[in-house]
């Protein structure tokens, strides 16, 4: 059953492979008639063949046309005998008068002749502006749309020589691109009237093109010349096909071959394959590379080769031209590679070992990685499961150890409100002061629940991201006397000494006057119920140095500290270091997180350092207004 799915397959891939090969050749034919050099480019660049030979009905060779295929040339200078003597003579002033006397008598082929001649001997001259006025005369003739190839061939050279004589010569940039651009155009590619270069003139042509092209970057830039055909590709593709009109001059020669049917190339080491395929003109005889031809039969093989399968492809020669080179094993299948190539054959072959053995044991190794992919799933569930159950277990702590502390919080300034008031009302009370005293303690009382009350109601403000601040220029002075007034009347009574550090002069920065003023009355009301006995508190304002344009506020105290493991919590919200309920400072633990919250939206940053029994030193840094004058 396994043999039988493998040599579908196989019958498959054989069936694509004619039905490429089909295409391939469809580009052979010509049709509607196209000039010899774009099949030529189509045959390269769209099959991917590296040589082409085209034969007329009567079997001459049309493609690749050589000079010499009408006999021995004539050089278009011998009717300038004398000034090709006098130029090679070094008598170039003379040489030059006769090239113009030539060019007032010639026809058009001598006159371009002419031309050249002259501006070959002004280069001699070192008057290299007169020369290529001289030799643009022939390069830019209309001769170029009508000439015949040996019009042509001399066009060609001439924009060939300007481009030698221009290639270092300054101020003529613009004129070598576009000369460059002119010498390609004539290769490769026949005229209005039909008229190509020679192929073996052309190759000349297209290596020194590709020369000086490589050298100024200029080949890239003018690739789309030739349908996007490399030019190398082209070049090679030539050069083999004017070798094979040398062996093969007419179509004779390929007599015993049948249409359609690749066979090997004499010479070559072996490496090449042609095609005789009938065209609009007669017969085409199209060459494929070995490497080329492995390729596209590995390409179009692909659906039988796998874990289990090797294959190996033989020509009629039963030399390998794809696959495994060696095999010692007995082919399961055996078939043809299309009836472009009847006498190939492709032999498939299991890899090492019972396949069904390997396949049960592949079998076995997918069942066990599921298993082991679906424990790691519950496993990864459970994972996240717990992390879930966690993070709820610590939302559910925080959520009782937040109720108990408002519970405390808000019961402890309510009940002694009132005793106090019951007190009043019950008149038990020895003399005014005694009044004023009660009245006092209430007031404060009154004062820490609104205090606890509008730490809520902002840190509901800000989880609902509800806070909005006025950013305005404000100064830094203002904001630290505004709070230092605040809490003067609480700091400075008793055994506390609160002192501050405020200059005048410092430079404005960009924030909310009462928001600022809040985180610092949160901070000094910190040093104050976290400092016990002889309370020493200190607000300081101060500048940045130039390199640093910032203003810092420092709030310290001598009070209990800070333990080194809380440091990085105590911004955090609801956090308190001494979490007890019987603690001696009152609080909910969101003054810092408030703090924080405002100091962030300020683009600024808040530090603390403390150390336990040695106080604490709370310092928020703003940045400098940057629009300030």
């Amino acid at each position: 059953r396994l043999t039988s799915v493998y040599k579908a397959k196989l019958a498959d891939a054989t069936d694509r492979i004619g039905q490429k090969w089909t295409e391939r050749c469809r580009v052979l034919e010509g049709r509607p008639p196209v000039p010899l050099y774009r099949q030529f480019v189509a045959a390269v660049g769209q099959s991917g063949y590296a040589g082409l030979l085209v034969y007329d009905s009567e079997g001459r060779r049309l493609y690749p046309a050589l000079s010499t295929d009408s006999g021995p040339t004539t050089s278009p200078f011998a009717g300038f005998a004398d000034a090709v003597e006098m130029e090679l003579g070094g008598q170039y002033e003379q040489a030059v008068e006769r090239y113009e006397q030539y060019a007032r008598i010639s026809d058009d082929q001598g006159r371009l002749a002419a031309w050249i001649g002259k501006a070959r001997a002004l280069v001699r001259l070192g008057q290299l502006d007169e020369a290529v006025v001289e030799c643009r005369r022939a390069a830019s003739s209309p001769l170029a749309q009508t000439g015949d190839p040996r019009r042509l061939s001399l066009i060609a050279n001439a924009r060939l020589l300007m481009l030698n004589w221009l290639k270092n010569a300054a101020g003529y940039a613009e004129l070598y691109d576009r000369t460059y651009a002119d010498l390609l155009s004539v290769l490769y590619h026949s005229n209005e009237a039909g008229f190509a270069l020679a192929a073996d003139e052309n190759l000349f042509l297209a290596r020194k093109a590709m020369e000086l092209g490589r050298q100024n970057g200029l080949l890239d830039r003018h690739a789309g010349l030739f349908d996007d055909v490399a030019l190398s590709d082209l070049i090679d593709a030539e050069e083999r096909s004017i070798r094979l009109a040398q062996e093969y001059p007419t179509i004779d020669a390929f007599a015993k071959w049948e249409v359609g049917r690749l066979q090997p190339l004499a010479g070559d080491a072996n490496d090449f394959y042609g095609v005789i395929h009938p065209s609009s003109r007669g017969m085409c005889v199209a060459v494929v590379s070995r490497d080329r031809l492995a390729g596209t039969l590995s390409e179009l093989t692909k659906d039988f080769q796998d874990d289990n399968v090797d294959y190996t492809i033989y020509d009629e020669s039963d030399r390998v031209v794809a696959g495994l080179a060696e095999v010692a094993r007995e082919p399961f299948a055996t078939g043809t590679v299309g009836r472009h190539l009847p006498d190939w054959k492709i032999l498939l072959f299991f890899k090492g070992g019972d396949v069904f053995e390997r396949a049960a044991s592949d079998r076995v190794a997918v069942y066990t990685w599921t298993g082991l992919l679906v424990i790691g799933l519950i496993l990864g569930c459970g994972g996240v499961a717990a992390k879930s159950i966690g993070k709820q277990v610590r939302l559910n702590k925080l959520k009782n150890d937040f109720i108990a502390t408002v519970t405390h919080e808000l019961k402890t300034p309510l009940a002694s409100m009132r005793v106090l008031v019951d007190t009043l009302l019950e008149g038990s009370y020895s003399n005014p002061n005694q009044v004023m005293e009660y009245l006092q303690l209430i007031s404060k009382e009154n004062e820490r629940l609104s205090r606890l009350i509008d730490n809520f109601l902002t840190f509901s403000r800000m989880e609902r991201n509800k806070q909005a601040f006025q950013m305005r220029p404000v100064s830094p002075t203002s904001i630290a006397q505004t709070a230092a007034q605040a809490v003067q009347t609480k700091l400075g009574r008793g055994s506390c000494r609160f002192e501050t550090e405020i200059p005048d002069g410092l430079p404005p920065v960009k924030a909310d006057h009462d928001a600022m003023v809040t985180v610092l009355v949160n901070l000094l009301d910190n040093a104050y119920k976290y400092t016990y006995d002889e309370k020493r508190i200190r607000l300081a304002v101060r500048a940045g140095v130039k390199s640093d344009a910032t203003v810092s506020f420092v709030v310290s105290d001598n009070g209990v500290g800070i333990p080194r493991r809380a440091l990085k919590k105590v911004f955090r919200r609801f956090y308190q270091v001494d979490r007890s309920l019987s603690r001696r400072a009152e609080g909910c633990g969101l003054g810092l997180s408030i703090a924080k919250f405002i100091v962030d939206a300020h683009h600024g940053k808040i530090a603390v350092e403390s150390k336990p029994g040695q106080g604490s030193t709370f310092t928020v840094t703003l940045p400098v207004d940057a629009d300030a004058p």
